[in-house]
């Protein structure tokens, strides 16, 4: 039975159990501060479990996971991965343990058809209320009981928390057989030697964990449970790894015969720990998750490296990871279709990284010395395990390369030091997949009010009630003054900040009472009017009238829907693997990331400019409908990663060009954006580009801005030219008058030790008018040194240039010069026949000439 059937089969089996089917939700959790990645099937429902009435009590889902704290066990065991499919069941204060148990067992035993023999339990040590449900249905010799480490979630929640909803699990094993593990005749699920595997966890959250420690129970107790499909399929398929399953074995015979061809079959835990690294970064990919040196990115990067480590192991040098991308996505092609035309642009994604991974192994002789070049003269072990951990944990590099490189080095290394480091980071690890703080951590407003009715893609103003006041963050009955104040109003034109649109602003007003909105903001169905009372005073069931800025309104709506505009031309320019990353859409402009893998260039801008401007003259009309997501998605809607879609979605067209799901307001026809202007491209992240816009009059406004400032640049360019004719006149008239000059001071030198020499100090000649000169007056001389200065402002010039008969005697222009240099309050340097120097000093100059006169001499 394969992986797809046993998918469908659960969620048919809970769907007619009047449970909702949910779809799977991205890897990047949704307002979830606590976690990472997206861990287990119950993270999206979140809200459910704290009581918010999302209009159903039963849930079921296959969400795709991703953890890291299993990491270094992935391919040493059957059953540990990164990426893995969980299949679960939900109830949000409806059924208990009597029916998660009773269905559990008739899915596994009943629809499934495994034996009853082969499968045990375990409830928590004391959970007598479990105990007792399994003892009807299980023979007691086959149920165990457990501590808080195995039956109680979060583990050791009951004794060192994380506070918040917790409560006792029952889990069921499947038993390979007492030929397989220790083989004792007393081994039961407690023992770890490999014989019973965990299929299925039943977590009954009945009591929530408090401060000081205490347990209470939950007015309402939720169900939570989680079936790993991968450990399904091994057992539904009569195989002892997970490995073993068609969700794995197509990607691990390419590897095989990808690999360097030496006849001979890899280990199986290397092969196991690429198969699974690929699916983990096909899929984060998938989800926006893009290769990086922080956050998320910095950990698929992490795994990518390690699959590459793995393939060199094998001998594999070149790339070859991207071309497992294909298979990956094949193999999971029923559940996610999307994921198929998304390969080519994923594995493009992972052949980049490949790329840059293997040319940093090759070059990591540099690196070494770059890293530890100051400890071979300077040892000091323990900086140099903390170094090796570095370029191990950032760059990716095995610690066996760099202790070769050390030994071969006589460096010193401390592995303590280097072990305890990656004990350090493991925990950061273990940390990003495991919650953090309070269990839920959501942050929920103290009203009874459940929901805004929100009408303002209808209208801009609208008679509304005020439901709340609160103020400083607590509920108040009436407000008269102050700025910290939000009210909650039964129904508002006012859009919540949401998808990257700002929140509108206005006011609302009850005859001279003014209350000015300066911000919406929205926590879950709640939509609060954030500002201050400008006059009057406002109460609790005050009757008031809702109007928005309207010309604010439409300046948003002009960015939002040139938004969509632009994501459509940079598709069409750039190819489809575009896809929006995140935006803000503001009164005054708008920004878009989207995915690309280099910078855009001057003429590509220019085309997605021209292009997306082309279609404003078109004058589409933008039209919106109210719709099912997957009747949305057949009609080949664009959704962004980051957004949480409901079974109904919003979706927005713009003629043929444009359909997008998107709950922000828009205008009616885009010839309302009148120009849109491209006011800058950069890079938010690797694989992530950023371009940022403007429209209608701040376009023009824009526009305005830079013909002025072309203008600008064009006088100083003018300006820039003319002084360059001046001074190249200049220098043209100065040098007609050099050849004179040198005439002239060559006829006045001096002789000094049998030696000529030419002194002058020159107005208005620049270093290299000096140089020409005095080469002129070499080439009149013999056995001559000749030292010329001048004054350029402030600054002192000074050449010093030496006939080549006074070189060929051992003289030397250089070392003059460097002597007296300093005179000048300055230094200097040049060759045998010619130096010269800069200094602060030109009043020096007579100094510097008797200096020369007086090493003459001694010479």
């Amino acid at each position: 039975m394969t992986a797809d059937i046993l998918r469908e089969k659960f969620l048919a089996f809970f769907k007619a159990r009047k449970h909702k089917i949910i779809d799977s939700d991205s890897l990047v959790p949704k307002d979830d501060p606590t976690v990472l990645f997206t861990p287990a099937g119950m993270n999206q429902f979140k809200k459910e479990f704290l009581g918010f009435d999302s209009g159903f009590k039963r849930a079921s889902t296959s969400q795709r996971c991703l953890r890291t704290d299993d990491l270094d066990k992935v391919g040493k065991t059957s059953v540990h991965h990164t990426f893995f499919e969980m299949l679960g069941n939900f109830s949000f204060g409806d059924y208990f343990k009597k029916e998660a148990i009773s269905w559990a067992w008739e899915f596994l035993t009943g629809e499934l058809k495994i034996s009853a023999d082969k499968l045990w339990v375990s409830v928590y040590q004391d959970d007598d209320e479990a105990y007792d449900i399994w003892k009807d249905i299980v023979p007691v010799n086959k149920i165990i009981r457990l501590g808080d480490k195995d039956n109680f979630w979060p583990a050791e929640a009951k004794t060192k928390g994380p506070n918040g909803p917790c409560g006792p699990c029952s889990e069921i094993f499947f038993d390979f057989g007492k030929d397989v593990g220790c083989k004792k005749p007393d081994c039961t699920p407690a023992c770890d030697c490999g014989r019973f595997a965990e299929i299925w966890n039943l977590v009954f959250t009945q009591f929530n964990r408090k401060a000081d420690g205490s347990l209470e129970p939950l007015p309402n107790k939720n169900i939570d449970t989680g079936m790993g499909l991968e450990r399904l399929a091994a057992v539904m398929q009569g195989v002892k790894s997970n490995f073993e399953t068609e969700l794995f074995q197509p990607i691990i015979k390419e590897i095989i015969r990808g690999q360097s061809p030496s006849g001979t079959v890899p280990e199986k835990k290397i092969l196991y720990a690429i198969a699974d690294h690929v699916r983990a970064v096909v899929f984060s990919i998938y989800d926006g998750i893009l290769p990086s040196n922080e956050g998320r990115g910095y950990v698929v990067r992490k795994i990518i490296r390690k699959a590459i480590l793995h393939l060199n192991s094998l001998g594999v040098k070149e790339p070859f990871l991207y071309r497992l991308v294909a298979i990956a996505a094949d193999v999971m092609r029923k559940p996610y279709p999307e994921l198929v035309k998304q390969r080519e642009d994923i594995a493009r994604v992972v052949l980049a990284e490949e790329k840059n991974f293997i040319y940093a192994l090759g070059s990591s002789e540099e690196l070494f010395k770059s890293k530890f070049a100051e400890f071979i003269k300077k040892p000091d072990a323990e900086a140099v395990g903390n170094t090796a951990f570095l370029l191990h944990d950032t760059y990716g590099i095995p610690l066996d390369l760099t202790k070769e490189w050390l030994d071969k080095h006589k460096i010193s290394f401390s592995q303590k030091v280097f072990e305890q480091a990656m004990e350090e980071q493991k925990a950061r690890s273990k940390s990003a997949s495991a919650m953090k703080g309070d269990v839920f951590g959501a942050k929920a407003l103290d009203i009874k009010v459940k929901e805004t009715n929100f009408v303002g893609y209808k209208g801009n103003a609208a008679e509304a009630k005020i439901l709340a006041i609160l103020e400083n963050g607590k509920e108040v009955n009436e407000i008269s003054s102050g700025d910290a104040l939000q009210i909650v109003l039964d129904q508002t034109p006012f859009y919540a900040e949401a998808g990257g649109q700002v929140g509108d602003s206005g006011e609302l007003i009850n005859g001279k009472n003014v209350f000015e909105v300066l911000d919406t903001k929205k926590i879950d169905n709640v939509i609060l009017h954030i500002g201050r009372a400008r006059s009057g005073n406002f109460k609790k069931g005050d009757k008031i009238v809702a109007k928005i800025n309207v010309g604010r309104r439409l300046n948003i709506a002009r960015n939002h829907t040139a938004t969509h505009i632009l994501q459509a031309s940079l598709r069409e320019v750039l190819g489809s693997h575009v896809q929006q990353q995140g935006s803000l859409v503001s009164a005054e402009k708008l920004r878009f990331d989207f995915t690309h893998f280099k910078g855009l260039s001057t003429e590509e801008i220019a085309r997605v400019e021209e292009l997306a401007n082309s279609y404003i003259l078109k004058k589409y009309a933008v039209a919106s409908k109210e719709m099912a997501l997957k009747d949305a998605k057949k009609l080949g809607a664009l959704a962004f990663f980051e957004e949480k879609y409901g079974e109904n979605v919003r979706l927005v067209q713009i003629g043929n060009i444009s359909k997008e799901l998107c709950g922000g307001t828009h205008l009616t026809n885009i010839k309302q954006i009148g120009l849109i202007k491209i006011i800058s491209e950069s890079s938010v992240a690797s694989g992530i580009r950023r371009i940022e816009a403007v429209t209608a009059k701040f376009a023009e406004q824009f526009v305005k801005e830079q013909e002025q400032k072309a203008v600008e640049e064009s006088k100083k360019r003018s300006r820039l030219e003319e002084l360059k004719a001046q001074e190249k006149k200049r220098s043209a008239e100065i040098n007609n008058l050099l050849p004179a000059k040198s005439l002239e001071l060559s006829e006045k030198s001096v002789t000094l030790n049998g030696m000529k020499a030419v002194f002058s100090v020159e107005d208005n000649l620049d270093m290299n008018a000096l140089r020409l000169l005095a080469d002129m007056i070499k080439g009149k001389l013999n056995q001559a040194v000749i030292a010329l200065g001048s004054q350029d402002g402030s600054r002192a010039c000074l050449v010093i240039g030496l006939t080549a008969d006074l070189c060929a005697k051992g003289l030397s222009a250089k070392n003059i010069i460097l002597q007296v240099a300093p005179l000048i309050g300055g230094s200097g340097g040049g060759r045998e026949d010619f130096a010269q120097a800069g200094g602060s000093a030109p009043e020096n100059f007579a100094l510097v000439f008797d200096k020369i006169k007086d090493i003459i001499i001694k010479l």
